[in-house]
């Protein structure tokens, strides 16, 4: 079974509180960004790392607009799934932006990323998917002939944004976001960077603390 949430931030409390515990062996949790774990390589973080391992469903997470991206770029790029990521063990993985997977019966989009509100986006943060990928991106759904079962982003598409925060800033990424609503088919779409619980629409959903369980 698939199951999404929000935001972990490196917290391994989570995991407790959100009562992932009673995941089981051949399950799968995706989180939908800021997964916080791959930071400072602290005995803290470390320690986290290896319960977190020990845990006997798969964890996979997009890249959120709080990550340390250059230690995640050194993580070896291994095959998942159909599609390529990054393996931080045996069970956790960062989905590749941009990239396509086959998760149980599921066709499993991914586009991490994001910007933090303070952020300065005249210069293209590490944060930000690069032009190749987002190009990348588009021949993904392109061969998929625009259908896919689930999407999984950091970001939401910029008019969603706008309707759940009038006064929320735009980038790029929203832009683009906004055009694969309006261009593919999908059944559900969970992003996370605004830290709410809301069902904008029956498949659109802003995902924070609440544990999505996909049963279609």
């Amino acid at each position: 079974m698939i199951y999404i949430t929000g935001d972990t931030h490196g917290d391994y409390e989570i995991f407790n509180e959100r009562g992932l515990n009673h995941l089981k062996k051949g399950d799968t949790l995706i989180i939908t960004g800021d997964f916080g774990f791959i930071w400072d390589n602290s005995k803290e973080e470390i320690k986290s790392l290896k319960k977190l391992s020990k845990k006997k469903f798969d964890i996979l997470f997009v890249e959120g607009a709080h990550e340390n991206f250059e230690r995640l770029k050194g993580f070896e790029e291994v095959t998942l799934h159909g599609g390529t990521a990054r393996k931080i063990s045996d069970n956790i993985y960062c989905l590749n932006r941009g990239e396509l997977y086959k998760i149980e019966d599921k066709t499993v989009f991914a586009l991490g990323g994001g910007l933090p509100p303070e952020a300065d986006e005249t210069e293209h943060a590490p944060s930000l998917p690069t032009d190749e990928e987002l190009e990348y991106a588009v021949v993904n759904i392109e061969e998929q002939r625009r259908r896919v079962d689930l999407i999984i982003t950091h970001e939401a598409p910029a008019s969603v944004k706008r309707l759940i925060d009038r006064n929320a800033s735009i980038n790029d990424l929203n832009i683009f976001l906004d055009t694969v609503m309006h261009n593919a088919r999908y059944r559900k779409w969970y992003f996370g960077s605004l830290h709410e619980d809301r069902a904008v629409s029956e498949k659109l959903i802003c995902v924070f603390e609440e544990v999505h369980k996909i049963d279609f």
